[in-house]
């Protein structure tokens, strides 16, 4: 049997499994309410607000209906990023990443809260009391300053059944996050209790678009909740139709996430919460969020509630400033320890060429620098193959008619040339790894969405020439060339193999050409390391 032949198919068919592993689960049917355990209600005890439950926001607070956001509302925001408050609910109905476009080439920004496609996405915090359940702040006043520091500081207040309202945005020049400080003033006669809670609502889970391997299909599309207990936890929407969430934990932070993008809810990482996730039939949205402690709130007297929202592009020095473990929402996946690195050396690559397209090439030439002494060995086994050929063909007509004895023979003839059968499928194993950790570091680097190269207008995309597909399936076939096929070989592997680039070729034409383009300049590099090993083992 040909062991290198059979380990090559073994790796492919590996590197096929884990790509395939990362497949999506079918869209949730949000119309099978059925399904859901929680009932459709209030659920908010006075004594103990960590053992409440989020209601689904439809009942008191102001009605959608249809999946309309009507009333007025409120424009806050920085250069990067604008932020729309309902003025009524205090809801976040809208937001526009200033830097990012819906579509390549298009004119509209990208949108995350609000009214897209049908769908709606809203955001909100504020206050929940048991006598008059979630209140509205009913905001009629907005103000605007710069503070010390450069920040940008937007101020809402109004007035609601003698409770005096008040929310602080505090904005950077730029970026994605807001510091809400939302606080209430009581002008009432006696104490009312108090339950602060954020919430994330979204009614929809958007099928992905995009070809058969584009990295959408591929991404998480759900809640991610961050406790003491896990401080990364995947629990989307099938496990909350199954059973909601319920977890209590101080600090921690919920997020919503999507490809390239999410919404996050952080709160502050002193005080203890509890963690909710569930669908609401009646407002026809999914719910996730916390709710903080209690507070009472003596007449004359206010109570005040502080987060953090995190609403762009999953950049991971920013969200790491937001809190020290979001950057976790950047997943790479199960070989996280080679992703986060090859990120970084992307950014560098970045640094040194703006490029992203150069930016991959460095990336892959490093990776080849760091694997080169075990490709060595891989390749100079491979040229000393090419040495003994002769003798090879020798072994093969003397005993071609016992295989038993030839492979004996052959095994005797690798063992004093010192020559590996297997060093041959050295390389393919080596870049397995790399490859499966690169595609995972392109599920989530937003800098690659729109990132043109060359012929190309998007690295994120397919090559739409399919130029990368067709020079890969080339430069496997030259490699094929290149590589010394044993004389006790299987035909039929040695016929499927011949395939082979074909087939890659096919396959590559739906990857996304980000990675297409890593895989050619690793194929490029191991044709030349081919040849120049060969050269060398000649020599000596």
């Amino acid at each position: 049997m040909d062991f290198t032949k059979t380990a090559l198919i073994t790796a492919i068919a590996i590197t096929l499994y884990y790509l395939l592993l990362q497949w999506p689960n079918e869209p949730v049917n949000l119309g099978e309410e059925e399904k859901v355990t929680q009932k459709d209600q209030l659920i908010i005890e006075s004594d103990d607000s960590l053992t409440s439950t989020l209601s689904p926001m439809d009942s008191p607070v102001v009605q959608v209906e249809k999946n309309t956001v009507a009333g007025p509302s409120y424009e806050t925001g920085n250069k990067d990023l604008s932020l729309y408050v309902d003025a009524l609910s205090g809801r976040i109905v809208g937001s526009q990443l200033k830097t990012f476009k819906e579509s390549l080439g298009g004119e509209s920004t990208l949108k995350l809260f609000g009214e897209v496609g049908g769908n709606l996405y809203l955001g909100n915090s504020g206050f929940y009391s048991m006598s008059q359940g979630y209140l509205q702040p009913n905001f009629s006043n907005l103000s605007s300053k710069n503070g010390t520091d450069g920040s940008l500081v937007f101020v809402l207040t109004g007035e609601n059944d003698n409770l005096y309202h008040k929310r602080k945005m505090t904005f950077q020049e730029s970026g994605y996050s807001v510091v809400v400080e939302d606080s209430i003033t009581s002008a009432l006669g006696s104490e009312v209790s108090l339950t602060p809670y954020v919430v994330i609502e979204r009614n929809s889970v958007n099928e992905a678009k995009g070809g058969f391997m584009s990295p959408e299909r591929f991404a998480y599309l759900g809640p991610v909740f961050s406790t003491s207990e896990d401080v990364y936890e995947k629990y989307d929407f099938g496990d909350i139709n199954d059973e909601p969430f319920r977890k209590t934990s101080p600090g921690g932070w919920v997020a919503l996430i999507q490809h390239y993008f999410l919404t996050a809810w952080v709160p502050d990482q002193t005080g203890t919460y509890k963690y909710q996730g569930q669908w609401g039939g009646a407002s026809n949205r999914y719910i996730i969020g916390y709710t903080a402690q209690n507070s009472v709130l003596a007449p004359g007297e206010s109570v005040q509630s502080t987060n953090t929202l995190y609403v762009g592009p999953k950049y991971p020095s920013d969200l790491s400033k937001v809190q020290e473990n979001l950057d976790l929402t950047v997943d790479y996946g199960f070989l996280f320890w080679l992703g986060k690195p090859m990120y970084w050396v992307l950014e560098k690559g970045d640094d040194l060429f703006n490029s992203w397209g150069m930016a991959i090439i460095f990336l892959t030439v490093i990776v080849k620098l760091l694997t080169w002494p075990l490709s060595a060995k891989s390749y100079t086994s491979m040229g000393k193959m090419r040495v003994i050929q002769p003798k090879m063909l020798a072994l093969q007509e003397r005993y071609g008619d016992d295989k038993q004895k030839l492979s004996q023979e052959m095994m005797e003839l690798y063992r004093k040339e010192g020559v590996n059968p297997l060093g041959s499928c050295l390389p393919m194993f080596l870049q397995m790894p790399f490859f499966l950790a690169f595609y995972w570091v392109l599920l989530e680097t937003v800098q690659l969405r729109h990132s043109s190269f060359l012929w190309l207008d998007d690295l994120s995309a397919m090559d739409p020439y399919f130029i990368l597909p067709i020079l890969n399936g080339l430069g496997m076939y030259l490699s094929q060339k290149m590589t010394p096929t044993p004389p006790s070989s299987d035909p039929m592997q040695a016929n499927m193999l011949k395939f082979m680039p074909v087939m890659f070729a096919v396959l590559f034409a739906w990857f996304p050409a980000g990675l297409v383009l890593y895989w050619l300049m690793n194929m490029l590099i191991q044709i030349i390391q081919q040849w120049w090993y060969s050269r060398t083992s000649i020599a000596n």
